[in-house]
């Protein structure tokens, strides 16, 4: 069966969100960050990338 990743229910470009990864989600945790649509990565003030489809298992806008 082939996935299809719906890309309209990302966030918009250079939109601050937070969010998992499945490490963050063990530790209940949750990080913040810019997100870049054209290349499909959270970016976090540190300057670590997270892919969307590789890294990130949760988002949300940030408050």
């Amino acid at each position: 069966m082939e996935v299809k990743l719906d890309k309209t229910t990302l966030p918009q470009h250079q939109q601050q969100v937070v969010f998992q990864t499945v490490v963050d989600e063990e530790y209940g945790t949750w990080q913040e960050g810019i997100y870049n649509s054209r290349d499909e990565y959270i970016r976090i003030a540190k300057g670590d990338i997270y892919d969307m489809w590789g890294d990130v298992v949760r988002w949300e806008p940030a408050v």
